[in-house]
């Protein structure tokens, strides 16, 4: 399998746009927190939420194609099916049956969430993202809105409530707050 620091090579010279890279990163580390809350293996779920996204620049608008030119671009490297398989099911073109798949369905969307709860505090920080507002911010559909809340409430299935997870998912992102420029 591959490790961290080569998939992170693999994203950027597939990705130039440093916000899909942020965002790439962002799910990487919600997926990592999941993988510990979840007892699984936590490189796996890291590198699944770092190379979700890597064709995005190669795609441009087809996102019809979205995950299927990931998997494409992903199977020249050694990257365990499992974790293609992940990649696939998060455009949906395949079922979510693994609890990775799943991890992957709901760290998507969150940390666009999260990142627009930042960048409205006054110092665009993460620190100052509290999980009261970020809970106030899920509600109101106006906000954030190309965000996906029928996705994360998803958590549910995972026997996580809403709250569990938007915390779980926030401190991960603090955690990384610099390499997010958050």
């Amino acid at each position: 399998m591959i490790s961290r620091e080569y998939a992170l090579e693999l994203l950027k010279k597939y990705v130039t746009t440093t916000n899909t890279i942020k965002h790439c990163l962002a799910t990487a580390y919600v997926m990592e927190a999941l993988a510990e809350r979840f007892d699984s293996n936590k490189e796996e779920y890291y590198i699944t939420g770092l190379l979700h996204d890597i064709d995005l620049d190669v795609i441009g608008d087809d996102m019809e194609h979205h995950a299927l030119k990931a998997i494409e671009i992903l199977s020249q490297y050694d990257v365990p099916k499992h974790i293609l398989d992940a990649i696939k099911s998060h455009n949906k073109h395949k079922n979510l049956d693994s609890l990775m798949e799943k991890s992957l369905w709901i760290s998507d969307p969150v940390n666009g969430l999260i990142t627009a709860t930042a960048l409205m505090q006054p110092d665009k920080k993460l620190e100052q993202v509290k999980l009261k507002s970020l809970k106030k911010k899920f509600k109101s559909k106006s906000f954030a809105a190309g965000v996906s809340r029928e996705q994360i409430s998803y958590c549910e299935t995972l026997n996580m409530d809403l709250t569990e997870f938007l915390e779980l998912a926030l401190l991960a992102m603090i955690a990384h707050a610099d390499i997010l420029g958050l």
